[in-house]
């Protein structure tokens, strides 16, 4: 009888944790990129909310939970004015159509946990001016 039990209890976690992966979760996956184009100039060092978070120009991949609604990413090079940028979350189109499109119960799990947002803008392109 046991056995039925934990086999019975098995299944439905095995069922729950298929239902809770929604369109974000598995197809936005659990970082995002953010991109500084090669053509800006000088390197500099990014951070977000004064936390550094890597060096610009090129790539830097980020946990989803890094960047907030409001966030402020600045880049800051030695001799040059620091450059800010605030950083908006904007609700991913797509993903909501699939998960409406599915009956709705998946765009809670999406809204819960945070991956149907997208950071914008996601691409940045600066040019710092020298100090006085």
């Amino acid at each position: 009888m046991k056995i039925f039990l934990r086999i019975r209890f098995l299944l439905i976690l095995l069922l729950a944790s298929v239902l809770f992966q929604n369109c974000a979760t598995i197809l936005g996956g659990k970082k995002n990129t953010l991109v500084f184009s090669e053509e800006s100039l000088p390197a500099a060092k990014v951070y977000i909310d004064g936390e550094l978070i890597g060096d610009a120009p090129g790539k830097i991949v980020l946990p989803k939970g890094k960047i907030q609604h409001g966030s402020i990413l600045e880049i800051k090079a030695d001799g040059y004015e620091d450059k800010e940028f605030m950083i908006l979350r904007k609700q991913s189109a797509p993903y909501t159509v699939a998960d409406l499109l599915l009956g709705g119960i998946p765009l809670l799990v999406d809204y819960s946990t945070g991956n149907v947002y997208r950071p914008t803008p996601r691409k940045f392109e600066y040019k710092l001016e020298k100090q006085n």
